[in-house]
């Protein structure tokens, strides 16, 4: 039961994190009624930084896609799935820090 739970939250988060993510990759700039403390890391956003933020939310969604898929496939595919996560995190991680990076450099 707990499983399952916790796929259907791993299934939810990584929708709406993939979906988020492909959104903003086609837009130049965050909607306007994000809060600005949901932009927090970042100073100037620019339609870039926008774009890179974007797939640094879909790596991170399809990461958790990954892992919530991993219970219920064969072993070999559930080891090609665990690879895809990792790659994923990290693309999502390297990507996020670097746009971080070019809205503070952008600002000075």
């Amino acid at each position: 039961m707990v499983m399952y739970l916790l796929m259907t939250a791993a299934f939810v988060l990584g929708a709406i994190l993939l979906g988020v993510g492909l959104y903003l990759t086609r837009q130049d700039e965050f909607p306007s009624w994000w809060r600005s403390w949901m932009l927090w890391p970042l100073v100037e956003v620019t339609p870039r930084v926008t774009h890179l933020q974007g797939w640094a939310g879909a790596a991170l969604g399809v990461s958790i896609l990954a892992i919530g898929f991993t219970p219920v496939v064969p072993e070999v595919l559930g080891g090609v799935l665990v690879l895809i996560a990792m790659v994923g995190y990290l693309a999502g991680a390297v990507l996020f820090v670097y746009s971080t990076y070019l809205s503070r450099r952008v600002a000075r």
